[in-house]
């Protein structure tokens, strides 16, 4: 078990049980462990009787629809005026896999201003911003193994029922890619059991998760591989790379390019992968390696963001050929590095 500090964990249960305005959320464009920790706490929290509400700065893929009261999920993006009031009301605020305000994006102004005393639960590293609570272990798989940790060290495991073992059990699935990847800690599969023996079937979760995307997303993906990926064999790098219009042409929704980024590591001797989504303003930078290539390095030196060592991301505010472009001539600057 991860011995998480005790003074932190009394402190917690001492302000869930004198709060009455309990807020949950996440980052910008949730994933998996976002929306899997966000629920896994929820019904932990409502099976213990405490009464909670759930926000995200926007949507989330509809791949994650089917868990239990995602429904209940306010978007700031779409309920803007009854979230900043939420958030001024509330007197204690879990903030779940990011670790600074800037992840939240447009919420962030709102999330800053909030009277709320605010709880980190966390596997990312060096926290940026400032937590009245900081739960923070990057050891973790996934932020979903930490709140599984969290709960079951206050509450005891006994209160996590089907609806948060699936919820967390997705998180923990989504995060390490099936159990491929982050996952190499013992602790990690013995959790996983646990949510399992709550009624958790494997098979149904990775069926609602990984074959329920829509023909457009999967006609994207046959595109970005085939017209949009480049790969640089000398320095062991690939990127993908998908304009607006590309997007619009195959009525991308949030969560399509979702494990894009990955796919070039299936090619023999890649060790780092770079997925370039355009939008407003901005390139998205979505960053992926094998080995000891430490991505959330590169991220913070280059695209004013950062991660984890083998995943990160960021931003290029730049067009998307000078991104390109760019990148190109970064991984001969790094070519040592990654061919090491």
């Amino acid at each position: 078990m991860l011995q998480i500090d005790k003074s932190q964990l009394n402190e917690l249960k001492k302000a869930l049980s004198s709060s009455k305005n309990i807020v949950i959320t996440t980052h910008h464009n949730p994933d998996g462990d976002a929306i899997g920790s966000v629920l896994g706490l929820y019904h932990a929290f409502r099976a213990k009787g405490i009464d909670s509400r759930m926000v995200t700065p926007n949507g989330f893929p509809d791949f994650l629809g089917w868990l239990p009261d995602a429904d209940k999920i306010m978007h700031y993006s779409r309920d803007k005026k009854d979230v900043e009031d939420l958030l001024s009301n509330a007197d204690l605020l879990f903030c779940l896999d990011f670790n600074g305000f800037k992840r939240v994006e447009d919420m962030a102004e709102v999330l800053e201003k909030s009277p709320a005393k605010r709880v980190l639960i966390d596997h990312h590293p060096e926290p940026e911003s400032p937590f009245h609570i900081s739960i923070s272990y990057t050891e973790v798989s996934s932020t979903a193994e930490l709140v599984y940790e969290v709960i079951e060290q206050i509450y005891g495991e006994s209160i996590i029922n089907y609806e948060s073992a699936v919820s967390l059990y997705t998180g923990i699935m989504t995060d390490t890619g099936s159990f491929s990847y982050a996952c190499s800690r013992e602790r990690t599969f013995a959790i996983a059991g646990k949510l399992i023996a709550k009624g958790v079937v494997v098979e149904d979760v990775q069926g609602l998760v990984y074959n329920n995307f829509s023909e457009n997303r999967m006609r994207l993906l046959g595109f970005s591989l085939a017209e949009r990926m480049k790969v640089y064999p000398e320095h062991r790098a690939a990127c993908i790379w998908l304009s607006r219009n590309d997007l619009n042409t195959f009525k991308h929704q949030i969560g399509d390019t979702e494990g894009f980024v990955n796919y070039p590591l299936s090619i023999k001797g890649i060790v780092f992968s770079v997925l370039f989504t355009e939008n407003e303003g901005f390139v998205k930078v979505s960053l992926r390696s094998r080995g000891n290539f430490p991505v959330n390095t590169f991220s913070k030196l280059y695209y004013q963001g950062g991660g984890h060592k083998n995943a990160a991301g960021g931003k290029a505010f730049m067009g998307m050929d000078e991104a390109v472009k760019q990148f190109e001539e970064l991984i001969a600057k790094h070519s040592i590095e990654l061919n090491s």
